[in-house]
């Protein structure tokens, strides 16, 4: 019952394309790993990257039983061809690469405070403001992450790899810095309310952002499907 709450159409697609990859060979994985991780810093759109993903699996198993390779029948780099691919594709919104990540990210937000709560007896309490907000901080950093990766991604192409290593490192100090100015800006006396109300409202987080990302990628896969469609 509850992995047929958590699968939609991305998820099978997914996990369909894990298992295909591992039959090929060392050189056609990261091969396709490359283009993966740079279609990620042109698109939000990561059911479309694993459509693409899909088709290369497929090219390259081909190609291993002609023993050729991938990147022999592609004829570019991964970079090269990363930037031809995804001009004929949806590049969707920072939403649909955060839908991706947020439900696992706080449900363990949600398995830690109910730890907390069984160590502490179930007498355990939160910063009730704090608590409240918290969802839509969590939203906040994973999309200025993701603009920092696709940012310092683009800054690795033009001026190489330590100004990519300097933009994240500026990013983690301006990071920890806000983080420690929020938790000293935050009431010291503010409401307090029972650990096991907020965990209620993490999960209710968890169910509501799964629902939406189910909903999102079944309507979206309706439109522009990945499996094979019967012939008539």
């Amino acid at each position: 019952m509850l992995k047929k709450l958590v699968q939609n159409e991305y998820t099978a697609l997914y996990k369909e394309n894990e298992l295909r990859e591992s039959t090929l060979n060392m050189q056609d994985r990261d091969f396709l790993h490359q283009v993966c991780a740079r279609m990620a810093g042109y698109t939000w759109n990561r059911y479309e990257i694993e459509r693409v993903r899909k088709d290369l699996i497929g090219m390259a198993a081909q190609a291993e039983a002609r023993d050729s390779d991938l990147h022999g029948v592609l004829g570019c780099a991964p970079d090269e061809y990363s930037r031809q691919i995804v001009d004929g594709i949806d590049r969707g919104s920072p939403l649909d690469f955060v839908c991706i990540d947020y439900p696992l990210l706080y449900l363990i937000l949600a398995c830690l405070n109910v730890m907390a709560l069984v160590a502490s007896g179930g007498t355990a309490s939160g910063n009730l403001v704090l608590h409240l907000v918290q969802p839509f901080m969590v939203i906040l950093w994973l999309v200025i992450g993701v603009w920092v990766y696709r940012k310092g991604y683009e800054l690795s192409l033009q001026f190489g790899v330590w100004t990519e290593l300097g933009w994240i490192l500026l990013f983690l100090v301006l990071f920890v810095g806000l983080s420690l100015f929020l938790g000293n800006f935050a009431p010291n006396h503010s409401i307090q309310v029972p650990l096991g109300y907020v965990v209620v409202y993490q999960l209710a987080w968890v169910a509501g952002t799964q629902w939406w990302q189910n909903t999102r990628y079944n309507r979206y896969a309706r439109r522009y499907p990945w499996r094979e469609q019967p012939q008539l």
